[in-house]
C-alpha cells in the first residue's frame, strides 16, 4: 500500500528547488569554493584544467593540456566532453558560467530524484521535508559554484541508488537503467567504477544475480575500454592525476584523510546525515538479532551498505583537498535514512527534526570562510593569467596553480605539481614534513632544466619560494622576481605590482602586507628545454613539445616601463578570442 498523499509535499518540493537555486546563485556570485579565498573566488582552480582541455579539443588540438603533449591531466572525461560544445561557442571568460548552470541542473535532478524515491516509500510530506533539507545544504551550493564535475557525479550516484533499490525489491529489475547509469559513472570520473561495483555486490547479496552481473560487467567493460583508449592515446593505463595524487603509504594517507573526514562531518553540517546512517546500521543489527529466521542480507538497505564502503574508499585514497566534495552522496543517503527511521513519528516531530538538521547544515554559513559573502570578491589567479597573456604572450610558464593562470594566459605550461606533467607525476614524492595529497610530488631540478620564461608560486619574506625554489637557486638559474600579486581575500589598489628594481626591504614589506604570490622571470637566455628523461613522457610523446598555444584573451596593456617580451618562436600565440571581454582593471 502506497503512503498517503499530502499536497504539502509539493509545496515543500517547490521551496526546496527555490532554496537550492537561490543558494547556488548566492555562492557563485558572492561566495568562494575553497578557504584559499582569493584563489577560488571565481570557481575552483582545478575546474579550469578541464576547461582548457575542452577548449583545446574544439580547437583541433585533441584532449591535451598543451598542444602536442599528450598527458591525461583530468579525471572527468564525460564532463570535459559535455563542455566541449559550449567551449566552442562561449568566450574563454564565459565557460565557468556555463558549467555552473549545468551543475545546478544536475543538483536539481538529484533533488527531484530523492523526492520521487522518498515519496513512493515515505509519502509526500516526508519526501518534501527531505527535499527541503537537501536544498538547504550549502555544501551543494559550493559544488555548483566550483565548476567541477561533482554535481554530475552526485546526480548519477543518486540515480544508481534509485535503480539499485528498484532492482533489489520485488519488481522487474530496471537492468537497462542500471547499465546506462553504470557506464555514465565510469565516464564521469576516473574512479566512477567504484560505486557500481559496490552496487553490484549489494545486488548479489540481495539475491539479484542477473542485475548484479549486468552492473559489474558494464563497470568492468567501461573501465577496460577506457584503459585501452588511454594506452593508445596517452601511453598509460590510468589518468596522470592518479600517479600525481596517490602517494605515500596507506598509513600516511589515512593520517591525512581522518582529520579531513572529521572536518567534513563536523564543519559542513554532515553530522546529521552521518548520525542517521549510523543509526540505520544499528537498526539493521538489531533486526538481525531479533529476526533470526530471516536471511541477514534481506535486511540490508543500500544507504547503510554503500555509505561505509564509499567512505572507506575515500579514506584509502587519502581524502580530498576540497573537503566534502566526494562525500556529498552522504547527504541524500543520510536524509532518507533519517526520514525512514521516523516512519511512525507524527508530522510535527518530523518537522522539528528536519528543522534541526537544516539549522545544523546552515550553521556553517557563520563558521566557514567559504561563505564569507561579499561583492568585493577578487581572484588573484584570474587577474594574473590575464596579465601574463598581455605582458608575456607566447612565453613558457611553470606554475603550481595549473588552472586559471594557464587558462586565461593561454601560455604553454609546466605544472610543477605534476597533475598535467607525466615526468613529475611518475616521480617519487618529494621530501616534506608531511604528505599532502595532490601536492606531494615536485622536482625543482626538472623545472629549471625546462628553462621556463616565467615561474609562479608562493613567495616568503626571505624570497625563498615554495616547492624547493630557494632564492639562491633561482638567482643562480638566472631569474628575478618580476611581479607580486595580492594573495589576501579582498582586493587592493593595485592587486598586481611590477617589482623590478625594488630593494629587498621593499619586497619584504610588500610580502608582509599580503602580496604573497610571486612571478619569477628568466632574464638571461640559456639553452632550450631539455628533452624528457627515460620514462618521463608518455609512449611516443615528449613531456612538452613546441606547439601553438590556445587563443589569448585581450587583457591589461603591458607596463610601458617593461615592454612585453617577444613571443617564444617555438610557441607562437594564436589571435585573441573576440568573444572574451577585456579583463577588469588592476
Amino acid at each position: 500500500m502506497s503512503p498517503a498523499r499530502n499536497p504539502a509535499g509539493r509545496w515543500l518540493l517547490l521551496a526546496a528547488v527555490l532554496a537550492l537555486l537561490g543558494g547556488c546563485v548566492l555562492q557563485a556570485t558572492w561566495g568562494y569554493t575553497h578557504d584559499d579565498l582569493s584563489g577560488h573566488a571565481e570557481g575552483s582552480d582545478d575546474a579550469f584544467i578541464s576547461f582548457r582541455y575542452a577548449r583545446n579539443l574544439v580547437a583541433g588540438h585533441g584532449l591535451v593540456f598543451n598542444p602536442g603533449e599528450r598527458v591525461e591531466g583530468y579525471t572527468n572525461l564525460l564532463y570535459v566532453l559535455l563542455l566541449a560544445l559550449p567551449a566552442s561557442l562561449a568566450g574563454r571568460a564565459h565557460l565557468l558560467a556555463v558549467s555552473i548552470a549545468f551543475n545546478v541542473l544536475c543538483l536539481v535532478a538529484a533533488l527531484l530524484g530523492l523526492y520521487a524515491f522518498s515519496r513512493e516509500r515515505l509519502g509526500d510530506f516526508r519526501a518534501g521535508m527531505g527535499a527541503l533539507a537537501l536544498g538547504l545544504c550549502p555544501s551543494l551550493w559550493i559544488a555548483a559554484a566550483s565548476g567541477l564535475e561533482t554535481p554530475l557525479v552526485l546526480a548519477l550516484q543518486v540515480g544508481l541508488w534509485m535503480a539499485v533499490e528498484g532492482a533489489s525489491e520485488d519488481r522487474k529489475p530496471p537492468v537497462r537503467r542500471l547499465i546506462v547509469l553504470t557506464a555514465l559513472l565510469g565516464l564521469a570520473r576516473a574512479d566512477g567504477f567504484i560505486a557500481p561495483l559496490v552496487a553490484a555486490l549489494y545486488l548479489l547479496l540481495r539475491g539479484r544475480r542477473p542485475a548484479a552481473l549486468a552492473v559489474a560487467a558494464t563497470a568492468l567493460a567501461t573501465l577496460a575500454a577506457l584503459v585501452a583508449w588511454r594506452l593508445s592515446y596517452y601511453g598509460w593505463p590510468l589518468p596522470n592525476t592518479y600517479y600525481a595524487k596517490v602517494a605515500g603509504s596507506l598509513v600516511d594517507r589515512l593520517e591525512i584523510a581522518l582529520p579531513q573526514f572529521s572536518r567534513a562531518v563536523f564543519s559542513t553540517g554532515m553530522l546529521a546525515s552521518v548520525t542517521a546512517l549510523l543509526l540505520g546500521i544499528l537498526r539493521m543489527a538489531r533486526q538481525v538479532s531479533t529476526e533470526g529466521r530471516r536471511p541477514v542480507f534481506s535486511l540490508l538497505s543500500f544507504p547503510v551498505f554503500f555509505a561505509p564502503a564509499w567512505v572507506g574508499y575515500w579514506m584509502y585514497v587519502g581524502g580530498d583537498v576540497f573537503y566534502e566534495r566526494f562525500l556529498l552522496i552522504l547527504f541524500p543517503l543520510g536524509i532518507f535514512v533519517l526520514l525512514d527511521l521516523m516512519r511512525t513519528t507524527p508530522r510535527p516531530g518530523v518537522s522539528l527534526v528536519v528543522a534541526l538538521v537544516i539549522a545544523l547544515q546552515l550553521l556553517q554559513l557563520r563558521t566557514d570562510p567559504r561563505y564569507r559573502y561579499t561583492r568585493e570578491r577578487y581572484d588573484r589567479w584570474v587577474l594574473l593569467g590575464r596579465h601574463l597573456a598581455a605582458s608575456h604572450p607566447g612565453a613558457t610558464l611553470a606554475t603550481d596553480a595549473a588552472g586559471k593562470i594557464p587558462y586565461f594566459s593561454g601560455l604553454p605550461t609546466l605544472d610543477m605539481l605534476g597533475l598535467t606533467d607525466s615526468r613529475i607525476a611518475h616521480g617519487e614524492p618529494a621530501q616534506q614534513p608531511s604528505l599532502v595529497i595532490g601536492h606531494a610530488k615536485f622536482d625543482v631540478d626538472y623545472v629549471f632544466s625546462r628553462r621556463p620564461k616565467l615561474i609562479t608560486t608562493w613567495v616568503q619574506s626571505d624570497l625563498d619560494m615554495k616547492w624547493g625554489l630557494e632564492r639562491s637557486r633561482w638567482k643562480k638559474e638566472g631569474y628575478r622576481l618580476r611581479f607580486l600579486v595580492n594573495s589576501e581575500p579582498l582586493p587592493k589598489e593595485p592587486n598586481l605590482l611590477d617589482v623590478s628594481g625594488r630593494t629587498e626591504e621593499e619586497l619584504w614589506t610588500l610580502i608582509s602586507a599580503g602580496y604573497g604570490y610571486g612571478v619569477l622571470e628568466r632574464q638571461r637566455e640559456t639553452p632550450a628545454a631539455v628533452p624528457a628523461r627515460d620514462g618521463a613522457g608518455t609512449a611516443g610523446h615528449s613531456v612538452i613539445s613546441p606547439a601553438q598555444v590556445p587563443p589569448v584573451d585581450p587583457a591589461d596593456p603591458p607596463d610601458p616601463g617593461h615592454p612585453a617580451d617577444p613571443p617564444d618562436p617555438g610557441h607562437p600565440a594564436d589571435p585573441p578570442d573576440p568573444a572574451d571581454p577585456p579583463p577588469p582593471g588592476r
